[in-house]
């Protein structure tokens, strides 16, 4: 049986949200002037590019947004590429080596689907110390939606590891990352404590544990 594991990159794998979030909010009040609500969760789409879409639309700013979302992101990426100079970026307990372990589990294959986008999303994992050469990635740069971002990576997962998934696994932090994994009809794995769910990981620091709660007993022998 083979698994993909799909994953979340802000508060799941790097310890990036408040960095993001203050990097992203100004970014969009220094180009347009519009302050970003601290409750992501109201937005339809909790994405980069779904938020820019929702204020740009709500603010009847629709006649400049292809200037405004590329002006957006250019900040955007200024100003986390200055906040990671100067404040660096850690991974999750245990992230980057989970990654790396699951890369060895033969029944297991990876994925990045992220609601960053892809630039920005890479620039974190990398300052915080990953490797994902050869991982299928999935953002918003290439969907609006979590829950097309996260088909997308299940797609191109089939595609280019060349097989079918008999489970496919969500990790993420968010209660939106639990309300696209439902619409899918996707397992999800909360990581963290921000959102109630049965079946939830503090870290990543025990793969075996992990591997338990989701019944993936092959797996587990590799740690036996």
């Amino acid at each position: 049986m083979k698994n993909l594991f799909m994953l979340d990159v802000d508060g799941t794998l790097v310890d990036s949200c408040q960095m993001d979030h203050a990097c992203f909010s100004q970014a969009i009040y220094d180009v347009t002037g519009l302050s970003v609500p601290d409750d992501w969760g109201s937005y339809t789409n909790v994405t980069d590019a779904g938020i820019i879409e929702e204020l740009i639309d709500s603010h009847d700013l629709n006649s400049e947004k292809i200037v405004l979302f590329r002006e957006i992101k250019r900040v955007f990426k200024q100003k986390l590429a200055v906040a990671i100079a100067n404040h660096g970026l850690s991974a999750m307990p245990g992230a980057v080596a989970f990654i790396n372990e699951m890369r060895q589990v033969p029944s297991v294959e990876l994925a990045i689907a992220t609601g960053g986008w892809e630039e920005t999303a890479r620039m974190k994992l990398k300052a915080a110390g990953f490797n994902i050469d050869g991982i299928v990635f999935s953002s918003c740069s290439d969907a609006m939606s979590r829950s097309e971002v996260m088909a997308l990576a299940a797609f191109r997962a089939k595609q280019d590891y060349g097989m079918q998934f008999q489970r496919r696994i969500y990790f993420g932090d968010g209660v939106w990352d639990k309300q696209a994994t439902q619409s899918l009809n996707y397992e999800f794995v909360a990581v963290g404590d921000k959102v109630e769910h049965d079946v939830r990981v503090n870290n990543f620091v025990n793969p075996r544990a992990i591997l338990g709660k989701l019944g993936i007993e092959e797996a587990q022998r590799k740690y036996a």
